[in-house]
C-alpha cells in the first residue's frame, strides 16, 4: 500500500519554505535613474569642477559623467572604474547573503524530514 504521508510532508515543507523565504530575505533596494548628470549644458570648467566635487563625495558615476561632459576622458574612465568596483562589491555581498539564506533554508528543510 502506498502512503501519501511523505508526499504530503514534502508538499508542506515546500509550501512553508515558499512562505518563509520572502519574509527572511533582506535585500537592498537599489534605485537606478536613466537621467544623466547635472553637468549637461554646462561649460567644461564648470563640469570639471562639479565632477571633482562628486568624486570627493564618493559619487563616482556622477563624476564620470561630468568628466565626460568636460572632455576629461582619462579621469572619466578612472571614476567609472571606481563606480564599477563599488557596484561589484555590493553584488558580491548580496550574492553571499543569498547563498547563506539558501543554505539555512536547505538545513531547515533537511531537519523537517528527520
Amino acid at each position: 500500500m502506498v502512503s501519501f504521508k511523505p508526499v504530503l510532508a514534502l508538499f508542506a515543507a515546500f509550501a512553508l519554505a515558499g512562505a518563509v523565504a520572502p519574509v527572511l530575505a533582506e535585500e537592498q533596494v537599489v534605485t537606478v535613474t536613466a537621467s544623466r548628470a547635472a553637468c549637461d549644458g554646462m561649460s567644461s570648467s564648470d563640469s570639471s569642477k562639479l565632477a571633482r566635487e562628486a568624486e570627493k563625495k564618493g559619487s563616482y558615476q556622477e563624476a564620470s559623467d561630468c568628466f565626460l561632459a568636460a572632455g576629461e576622458y582619462t579621469r572619466a574612465h578612472r571614476a567609472s572604474t571606481r563606480a564599477a568596483g563599488e557596484a561589484a562589491a555590493v553584488v558580491k555581498r548580496n550574492a553571499s547573503s543569498g547563498a547563506a539564506s539558501a543554505k539555512s533554508q536547505m538545513a531547515r528543510l533537511r531537519a523537517a524530514f528527520r
